[in-house]
């Protein structure tokens, strides 16, 4: 039977069994892609295309670390505080996170980065989320707070992420072309 302490350790679990599709697909599939994507989609990709040009496997690990300590603070938090609502709300955030994954699988018709788990996870996740709820009594009100309070969590660090990846890819390049 899975009891609060379980179903809370399966976060950083999810989280990585997601984010390791991203990091091996992302470059490979942007460079196998990207001409298809130029003529299917030209408004999207001449805001996307820069980014993703810049994108490195490495730079991408660095990301998700960054978001993988998040998860984990909250994680440990929510454990030894028995204090589970901010971890509820980051947790919906990634769950309604998987559910945009598979927009661009529809629109793409095919396969993208990240939809294989992201539809794996999606109905474990609702499972979870169903569980939670079921565990913490806590009313609809405070529950859409803690799911906002999760999803600026996300986008604040994966914002802050963003920045980092493309320091850290300028830095690698200089850290690659030096001689020493």
């Amino acid at each position: 039977m899975l009891d609060i302490h379980m179903i809370v350790w399966l976060f950083p679990i999810i989280f990585m069994f997601h984010d390791f599709e991203e990091i091996v697909m992302i470059e490979p599939w942007f460079t196998k892609n990207k001409e298809t994507v130029k003529v299917r989609f030209p408004k999207i990709s001449a805001r996307m295309l820069p980014y993703a040009d810049s994108l490195t496997t490495t730079s991408l690990s660095l990301g998700v670390a960054g978001m993988f300590m998040l998860i984990c603070v909250v994680t440990i938090t929510a454990y030894m505080t028995e204090w589970y609502c901010i971890w509820f709300g980051v947790f919906f955030a990634f769950t309604f996170h998987l559910l945009i994954h598979c927009v661009p699988g529809l629109i793409f018709r095919g396969y993208v980065p990240a939809i294989v788990t992201s539809v794996i996870c999606l109905p474990f996740c609702c499972y979870i989320i169903v569980l939670f709820l079921r565990f913490i009594k806590i009313d609809f009100k405070m529950a859409v707070f803690y799911v906002v309070i999760g999803i600026v969590l996300l986008v604040v660090t994966r914002l802050i992420m963003q920045v980092v990846m493309q320091r850290f890819n300028k830095w690698l390049k200089v850290y690659q072309n030096k001689n020493d």
